[in-house]
């Protein structure tokens, strides 16, 4: 079955088999994603260490690392480079800055110093990415490509809200509950954080086809740096909606 992947890390176009001999393998696409959040983790672990001493770099480099990962990631995905690894590496470094900083925004500026919501973030991002592996191979939800349409339709729609929010914060204004911790911005984390999660959906199924109709080597690296993607996203609207329900 062919169809669109809502993460265009993962287009399809480059997923279809080649002449080359080495194929994309299953295997070979986990160890790669370990090695990029490997990274993530490492520049995170030391992105926060930095913040927590030095306060006051933590919105630059909240701005630094998420700038630096978009332009990366567009980079990757626009150039469609035959040997990636690289940019992908810097690309988690970067993203490693941002989620590091970011979340000791979150835990210090946001809940006033609560400890524990990093861990409960990152404990409730591993039981979903399980949770959803195991929906996906008991054939519970397919990646179809109404399903890809769908997920993909309402996850540009939630890009937009994010855009919209940032310009109107240079104007001192925001959206509205978008950031609150009542009944409504808590439904919209629940909402969001979902989507995040039928991205792994989307993904698995990507990854799963480029392996069995032999798409070339190189793609295990755009399967793990697509996978790495999401998982990113969804740790984010983890973070966020834990710390609203603690607030």
């Amino acid at each position: 079955m062919v169809y669109r992947s809502s993460n265009p890390a993962l287009n399809p176009e480059y997923f279809r088999g080649g002449l080359t001999s080495e194929r994309m393998t299953i295997e070979g696409t986990i160890s790669k994603t370990f090695a990029l959040l490997g990274l993530v983790s490492i520049a995170a672990l030391a992105s926060y260490s930095i913040v927590v001493q030095t306060p006051a770099l933590t919105s630059l480099m909240i701005i630094g690392g998420s700038i630096g990962g978009l332009v990366l990631a567009l980079s990757i995905i626009f150039i469609r480079p035959n040997n990636p690894q690289v940019l992908m590496s810097i690309y988690a470094l970067m993203q490693g800055l941002f989620v590091g900083s970011f979340s000791y925004m979150i835990e210090e500026f946001y809940l006033g110093g609560k400890e524990g919501v990093i861990l409960q973030a990152l404990v409730g991002t591993v039981a979903v990415f399980f949770t959803m592996l195991g929906i996906y191979r008991m054939g519970l939800i397919r990646p179809t490509e109404k399903f890809v349409i769908v997920v993909s339709s309402i996850a540009g729609a939630i890009m937009i809200v994010y855009v919209m929010n940032f310009l109107l914060s240079f104007a001192g204004v925001g959206i509205p509950f978008l950031h609150s911790s009542g009944p409504i911005g808590i439904g919209i984390s629940v909402v969001f954080l979902t989507v995040a999660a039928l991205f792994l959906i989307v993904d698995f199924g990507m990854i799963e086809n480029g392996a069995k109709y032999g798409a070339p080597k190189n793609m295990e690296w755009y399967g793990a740096f697509g996978l790495v993607m999401t998982l990113i996203w969804l740790y984010i609207e983890m973070l966020k909606l834990v710390a609203k329900l603690r607030d």
